[in-house]
């Protein structure tokens, strides 16, 4: 792939770097090429390597053990261009799913050193990319947190079961009075999930 192609996929990857972010940027990526099937990162694992997707498409998979059984699951589907290996390098954590390639593509891959460089050299860099980290974390926090809360409120016959439901599952909740929660939150209407 040529550079021109890469930049402007690093480009759509990661918004907020600029031209010359990006050009400071290239030069730590190694290009690599993967064949569909590929494991590209394993839910255990403490590396902190970071890989932006440039094509091709991936599948997440989130292995548990209910009552000593082994269940794995399938929790996400997506397209490249794409951040793959976020978590870990912001939180220094292990692995939370193994990611598969679904059909042969290329990705860019920054090793936790080169991104140590990175920190030394373009300390602005990193911070951009530890950023647009953090906001992918988020994104599929909120978006995980509201699937929840809409789902058990949903399948709720009343708001009332619904608010003990969540609490069994989140610890303990219970509804506050109309002027407590006048005094929290003021005009701020709250999140609809409708039961």
């Amino acid at each position: 792939m040529e550079d021109a192609d890469k930049k402007a996929i690093i480009a759509k990857i990661l918004p907020s770097l600029n031209a010359e972010d990006i050009d400071n940027f290239l030069p730590l990526l190694e290009e690599r090429h993967a064949a569909g099937g590929t494991i590209l990162v394993s839910q255990g694992d403490t590396d902190r390597d970071l890989y932006l997707l440039l094509n091709g498409s991936y599948s997440a998979f989130y292995k548990i053990r209910v009552n000593l059984t082994a269940v794995a699951t399938n929790v996400g589907n997506w397209p490249g261009p794409s951040l793959l290996g976020e978590v870990n390098l912001v939180l220094d954590n292990t692995r939370t799913a193994t990611v598969v390639a679904r059909e042969a593509c290329d990705y860019l891959y920054l090793s936790k050193d080169s991104f140590d460089q990175i920190s030394e050299k373009f300390p602005s860099i990193a911070i951009k990319i530890l950023t647009a980290s953090a906001a992918i974390i988020n994104g599929r926090f909120e978006s995980m947190r509201k699937t929840m809360y809409s789902s058990i409120i949903h399948d709720s016959p009343t708001v009332p079961v619904g608010i003990t439901r969540l609490g069994r599952l989140l610890g303990n909740w219970s509804r506050v009075p109309e002027e407590i929660s006048k005094k929290l939150f003021a005009d701020y209407e709250g999140e609809n999930f409708n039961s």
